[in-house]
């Protein structure tokens, strides 16, 4: 049964649909169908800055999806968003991007711009390469992903 208000959400999708892997939570999106996506204000981000989760009322859903690398291919994770930079210390990953995104939302959380109802969902990727496609772990895992996206979105 929906609410007479539902909670407005906020997706942020990272990656780069043209290199490897990175493209994932681009391409699981577009697995969402149409009528739930427009329910939500979707915003394909490329990489996650802090400015991006600031200045958004405080009743809104934000999801933050992306792939990781550090995570096994095809993996899963979903955690609340403020939890994503311990995730990226303990998991070692890298970014080529000079703030990575467990550094940003830091940042973001440090300007008390992080909420409860904040929450990040990534997908291990192996292969990041501009041209490649999705490793066959992660094309058989974007159901999947899209299926957590929409339940995390969706709550209520």
């Amino acid at each position: 049964m929906r609410t007479a208000n539902p909670t407005p959400v906020r997706v942020l999708a990272c990656g780069a649909i043209d290199r490897g892997d990175d493209g994932a939570a681009l391409r699981a999106l577009q697995l969402v169908p149409a009528a739930t996506r427009r329910r939500w204000h979707v915003e394909e981000v490329g990489q996650l800055s802090a400015e991006q989760l600031i200045g958004d009322p405080s009743e809104m859903r934000r999801v933050v999806i992306d792939c990781v690398a550090g995570l096994t291919p095809g993996e899963i994770t979903e955690l609340p968003l403020a939890e994503l930079p311990e995730l990226e210390a303990a998991s070692e990953a890298t970014s080529s991007h000079a703030l990575g995104p467990g550094q940003a939302v830091a940042l973001a959380a440090a300007l008390g711009a992080v909420g409860q109802r904040d929450w990040f969902i990534g997908i291990g990727g192996s292969s990041f390469g501009s041209g490649s496609g999705l490793t066959p772990a992660v094309e058989g895992a974007l159901d999947e992903f899209a299926r957590r996206l929409v339940a995390v979105a969706e709550e209520r």
